[in-house]
C-alpha cells in the first residue's frame, strides 16, 4: 500500500504527469521531462529527487548527448507497486498480477460454465487464493489493489440475450436479478487485502491503451468482442460520464437498430465469410463513428478486438467509408489498431488500481 509521504506526494499533479511522462516514454530526461511537462529544470529536478527517494524512479544510466556532462535518465521502479486485474468474461475468468510498469507477473485462469454471481464466485475463489499465496511479504505490503473489468449490463435481458438465445425470457430475468442481488465488490473485498475497483470492461481497456500504449490525449477506443465496448479519452484522461456510461456505443442507432444488433462478433468471421463479415461491420461502425464524431470532434479512434487478426481489414475499408463524408466542417478521424489485442480488458483491469493511485486524473486527486 501506499506510504504516507507517498499519498503527500502524489497529490501533486506536477509528479503524476511526470510519473505519466516517464511510463509513456519508458526511459526519460530531465530536461526532456521539463519540456514537455513546460516546467522549469528546477522544479523538474525537485520532482524527480522526491519520485526517486519515494521508490517510484529509479536512474537507468547516463548518456552523451553533446558537450558538457552526460546527461543522467530516468525509468519507472517496476516493484514500486503492484496490481491486481480480473477480466470477467462470460466464458472466461482471467486473474493477473502485474508490477508498476504494467509487465505481467503472474497470470491464471478458469473456464465459465455458467454466467451466474454463484458459479462466478466458485471458480474465482481458489485462483484469487493461489495469485495471493505467492506474494512475498514486500509484494503484498505494495499491493494497491484489485481493478475488475466487467460488462456493465452483467444480466440485463437486453444484452445478454443476444449471447445467451438459448434462455428463454424468465431465465433472463432471474440472471438480472441474481446479479443486481449480488455484491461483488464486498465479496471480493473479503478475499483480498487491498481496495477494490469495478469499471466496465470497455472503459478498463480504454486505460491499458492510455497508460501502456497510445500517446495520443484524446481519442475514442473501441474494443470489438462478442458484444462492442468503448471507452473515451479527453486531455489524457479517462471520462467515465455521469453513471459510468461514456462511450456506450453498443446502444448508438446503426443501420436497422443499434449498434451490437448490427455489428457481427469478429469471432465469427472465418476465412470463407471475411467479405460478408466487413459488408456488415463497416456501415454499422460508420454510423456509430459518424454520430460521435460530430459530438466530441475527436482526432483518433482506437479500435482493437478480441481477433485482432480482424483488423488490417477491417480498419482501411472503414477508413473509405469516413472519408466519403459529405457532413460540411467535420473532418473524419485517424483510425489506429489497438496494441494489446485480446489482453486490453485483463491488462486494463490492472491498470485500473495503477490509474487512481499514480495517474494525473484531477478527478481522483
Amino acid at each position: 500500500m501506499r506510504t504516507a509521504a507517498n499519498i503527500s506526494l502524489l497529490g501533486d499533479l506536477n509528479a503524476r504527469l511526470l510519473l505519466s511522462a516517464v511510463r509513456r516514454r519508458q526511459t526519460a530526461s530531465r530536461p526532456e521531462l521539463a519540456g514537455e511537462l513546460q516546467l522549469s529544470l528546477q522544479a523538474v529536478t525537485r520532482i524527480v529527487a522526491q519520485l526517486e527517494q519515494a521508490g517510484l524512479l529509479t536512474s537507468c544510466g547516463k548518456q552523451q548527448l553533446g558537450l558538457g556532462q552526460p546527461t543522467r535518465f530516468y525509468q519507472l521502479e517496476p516493484s514500486a507497486a503492484y496490481s491486481m486485474g480480473l477480466q470477467l468474461h462470460r466464458r472466461l475468468l482471467r486473474l493477473v498480477l502485474t508490477d508498476f510498469c504494467g509487465q505481467v507477473l503472474t497470470q491464471r485462469e478458469a473456464t465459465l460454465t455458467d454466467w451466474q454471481p454463484a458459479a462466478v464466485c466458485a471458480a474465482l475463489a481458489p485462483l484469487l487464493a493461489d495469485v495471493l499465496s505467492g506474494l512475498s511479504p514486500a509484494q503484498r505490503d505494495k499491493l494497491c489493489g484489485l481493478g475488475v473489468a466487467m460488462p456493465w449490463f452483467a444480466g440485463n435481458p437486453l444484452f445478454a440475450g443476444a449471447l445467451w438465445p438459448e434462455l428463454d425470457e424468465q431465465a433472463l430475468q432471474q440472471r438480472q436479478q441474481d446479479w443486481q442481488q449480488f455484491d461483488l465488490r464486498g465479496w471480493l473485498a473479503a478475499q483480498l487485502p487491498c481496495p477494490v475497483l469495478l469499471e466496465n470492461d470497455g472503459a478498463a481497456a480504454t486505460t491499458a491503451e492510455l497508460l501502456l500504449a497510445q500517446p495520443a490525449t484524446d481519442f475514442l477506443y473501441l474494443f470489438l468482442d462478442d458484444l462492442p465496448a468503448a471507452g473515451l479519452v479527453l486531455q489524457g484522461q479517462l471520462w467515465r460520464g455521469r453513471h459510468g456510461n461514456a462511450a456506450h456505443l453498443a446502444v448508438l442507432p446503426a443501420g436497422a437498430g443499434l449498434l451490437f444488433q448490427q455489428l457481427p462478433p469478429p469471432a465469427k468471421a472465418i476465412a470463407d465469410d471475411e467479405a460478408d463479415w466487413l459488408a456488415r461491420a463497416v456501415p454499422a461502425l460508420r454510423d456509430a463513428l459518424q454520430a460521435t464524431m460530430a459530438t466530441l470532434d475527436l482526432p483518433v479512434v482506437v479500435i482493437d478486438s478480441s481477433q485482432p487478426q480482424r483488423l488490417p481489414s477491417l480498419l482501411p475499408a472503414l477508413a473509405a467509408q469516413l472519408s466519403d463524408w459529405p457532413a460540411l466542417g467535420l473532418l473524419p478521424p485517424k483510425l489506429q489498431q489497438g496494441r494489446l489485442g485480446s489482453d486490453a480488458m485483463l491488462l486494463g483491469a490492472a491498470m485500473l488500481p495503477l490509474y487512481q493511485a499514480y495517474a494525473p486524473d484531477r478527478t481522483v486527486l
